[in-house]
């Protein structure tokens, strides 16, 4: 059911339930942990936005939702810092041995790879949206990867192209295209977090992977 808009600050009790709510939400569609964090604890690092560009990642610049076309980080710091709670959540990347990333791949398996942040992406639209029509119609979700790997399947960007979105409700930045350091946040709340990198020499070297999906609601 669609709440209206209250008036008046949301009732603290009221607010930790609906935050338990949208948790047991993400985890009944197939998060594998998911917490409830003050949004402070996140951080916006200009280094992280610049790892978009040193190395060179194949995606800036091929996306709306990429860098350089995101806001600025200074604009960033001061929107996030009018957030006071987040949830936080995780997905398992299985199984690991499809996902990790080989100098050898063609662009077509190479794509493949990069669906696995289609999970994360499909619960922040969920959260987001429940949040939404509960009223904290200022709640915003941010996933990881570009999404022009798991909604357009590597295709054009449209609004690059056209000024059109194909799926406007659901691409969105990543989180590290808006310059949070997730590896420092995943380590906050206790999380294990491995960087998927070229390890066709090694794979052992990395016994799990995540994809990372935050919501900020109010």
């Amino acid at each position: 059911m669609v709440r209206k808009i209250p008036k008046e600050e949301v009732a603290e009790i009221r607010l930790q339930e609906d935050l338990e709510n949208y948790i047991d939400t993400a985890r009944a569609n197939g998060a594998s942990a998911c917490q409830i964090i003050k949004a402070d604890k996140v951080t916006v690092d200009e280094r992280v936005r610049l790892k978009c560009f040193v190395p060179r990642c194949f995606r800036a610049g091929e996306s709306a939702n990429c860098p350089p076309h995101t806001p600025d980080l200074d604009f960033i710091r001061k929107a996030l810092a009018r957030y006071k709670w987040a949830i936080i959540f995780k997905t398992d990347v299985e199984p690991l041995a499809d996902y990790l990333v080989s100098q050898s791949q063609t662009p077509q398996q190479r794509l493949k790879v990069l669906q696995f942040h289609k999970k994360s992406g499909d619960l922040v639209t969920l959260i987001e949206g429940m949040a939404f029509r509960d009223g904290y119609y200022l709640a915003m979700g941010l996933g990881g990867g570009s999404c022009k790997d798991y909604i357009c399947n590597g295709l054009t960007c449209q609004v690059l192209d056209s000024g059109r979105c194909r799926a406007p409700l659901r691409a969105r930045p990543s989180m590290e295209a808006m310059g949070i350091n997730v590896f420092e946040l995943v380590n906050k709340v206790g999380w294990t977090i491995y960087p998927l990198t070229y390890a066709e020499d090694k794979p052992e070297s990395i016994p799990c992977a995540i994809s990372v999906g935050i919501v900020f609601i109010h």
